[in-house]
This record gives structure tokens, sequence and C-alpha cells, in this order.
């Protein structure tokens, strides 16, 4: 049960409207940034997909046009509605923005006549940027905005109220770890779909597939040991956890699957479109997961702000 130990105190009238003003502020900031997360996910899964499908078309699987010429088109709105949010929160840099901005139209412009290899490593760098953006809007969530005016919450329903650790490490499955572990995979996907697409896989493919499904293993212990310390502290509150333990052994399945069928040396005969589905049913699920943390982690902020307000 989250528990949460709450003082109180009466308010100094002198400096209450001055604490009240400074409190609704960092309110907003924390909210606006929680809102500019869940755009940034949206963002990085739309981004992972287009690197999977503009691989897999430039191995010649043309299966994926139809869903990949929408997805261009969704990827592009979703940006512009991302730059107009944060322009106007502020709570990214002009040089942020314009850095997406760049990398995004780097990407777009006549992607056809790109390698393969410059349109991974493209992609690769724009989701870099997308997710270092939510590590960097995360750290600002660190604390409870009762916490960094200094006026404690009054006595209230305390399953309510998480304990520092509690936040901390939802916030860091939510925005780091679990974020991180999607984009081993979508890696993963795109390079399988392209291989299975051409029917071979030359050596330097080989090598960054092979770097990470390593790189995912390794990631897959802490997210394994993570979320049994995640479940153990809020049990009930969040029990979308539970997706992840019956996805595991769907993940260790298409591990599997590429270094059987995907990294032999030989002809691949593995389906393509296949190769596509399983991982994207398994990034999904797990965005679904990350969805759910950002949701509880609003859900806390709004009960802090309503404690807040009834301290008398």
């Amino acid at each position: 049960m989250i528990a949460h130990n709450h003082t109180t105190s009466a308010p100094d009238s002198s400096t209450d409207a001055r604490v009240f003003e400074r409190f609704c502020a960092l309110y907003r900031e924390r909210r606006d940034a929680l809102e500019l997360i869940r755009q940034l996910v949206q963002l990085i899964k739309a981004a992972q997909r287009h690197r999977g499908m503009s691989m897999a078309l430039l191995g010649g699987n043309t299966l994926f046009k139809a869903d990949f010429d929408r997805l261009q088109l969704q990827l592009q709105r979703r940006l512009l509605a991302l730059q107009a949010f944060a322009r106007d929160t502020q709570l990214l840099t002009d040089r942020e923005r314009e850095n997406l901005q760049g990398a995004w139209a780097t990407i777009s412009h006549d992607w056809q006549q790109d390698s393969v290899i410059d349109n991974y490593e493209l992609h690769c760098h724009l989701i870099e940027q997308l997710l270092s953006m939510v590590t960097g809007l995360s750290r600002g969530l660190e604390q409870p905005v009762s916490t960094s005016v200094d006026a404690p919450i009054a006595a209230g329903d305390s399953d309510q109220q998480p304990n520092r650790v509690q936040r901390l490490e939802l916030l860091h499955f939510t925005t780091r770890l679990l974020p991180s572990v999607v984009e081993q995979i979508g890696r993963i996907r795109a390079l399988a779909s392209y291989a299975a697409a051409i029917g071979f896989c030359d050596s330097h493919h080989d090598g960054k597939l092979r770097y990470v499904i390593q790189n995912t293993r390794v990631n897959n212990e802490k997210l394994r040991h993570q979320t049994r310390r995640l479940d153990g502290l809020l049990g009930n509150h969040f029990g979308p956890l539970g997706q992840l333990k019956s996805y595991e052994l769907k993940l260790m399945f298409l591990l599997n699957m590429v270094e059987t069928d995907v990294l032999t040396g030989e002809k691949i005969h593995a389906d393509s479109n296949r190769l596509f589905s399983v991982a994207t049913d398994i990034i999904d699920v797990y965005l679904q997961v990350v969805e759910a943390g950002i949701q509880l982690l609003s859900q806390w902020q709004e009960s802090d702000f309503e404690q807040w307000l009834q301290n008398v």
C-alpha cells in the first residue's frame, strides 16, 4: 500500500498568496511536462515504426507502402503539434526544437534515395534526440510540487500519495528504462525486417543486429529486476506491469527467431512481415505500459495538488 507521512501547518497569511502563486506555476509546468512526455512517446513510437517500414521498403517489401504513406503524414502532424505545444510551454529550448525539425527533414527528404544504413542511422539519431528530451523533462518531476515550495500537504487519502522512492522508481521505469528497451526492440525490428526482405544479412548488418540483440538481453534482465521491484512497491496501483511479465516470453521468442532464422550466414527464408509483426506487438504492449505509467504519475500530481489546496 502506498503510504505517505503528512504534516499540517497553518499558512502564514503574509506569504500565502506568494506561495500559492509559486505552487500553481510549478503545478502547471509539471502538468505540461507530463503532457509533453506523452507526446514525445507517441512520436518515438511513430518514428520507430517509420524506420522499420522504410527499411523493409528499401529491401523490396512493398506490402508496407500504403501504411507507410499514412504513417509519414501522421508523423509530420505529430511533429508539428509537438513543436506548437513546446513553443507555448517553453519546456524545450529553441535549439532542441530546431535540431528535431532538422533531423526529420533529413530523414523525410528523398528517403528512397538513401542507402539503407544511412536511413537506419538517421532514424536512430532522431529517436535518440526524442529519448533525451523525455529524460530531461523527467528530471524536473522527481519531487512533488508541495515539496518544491516547502508546503506540506494536508492529511488525506494516504493511498493516493506515493512516497519519494515510489515516485522516483515509477518515473525512472516509465521515462527511461522501458523506453530504452523499446528502442532496442525497434532496432531489431528494423534490421531484421530489412534482412528478411532482401533475403540475406551482410557482415555489416549482421554485426549491428548481433550487438543490439546482446544489449536487449542485458537490458531485459534489468527490466525484469525493476519490474519485480516496482511490483513490490506499487502492487495493485500499477496493474499493467503484469503485461510485461506475460510478454517477456514473446520477446525471448523474437530474439531466438532472429538468431535462428536471420543470423545464419545463409539465404534467409524468414518472412519479413512476420518479423515486423511480432516485434511490433511487443513494442505496442510495452509502450502501453509507458502510457499507463505517465497516467499514474499524472494522477499522483493531481492528488498532490488537491491535497495541498486542502491544507489548513
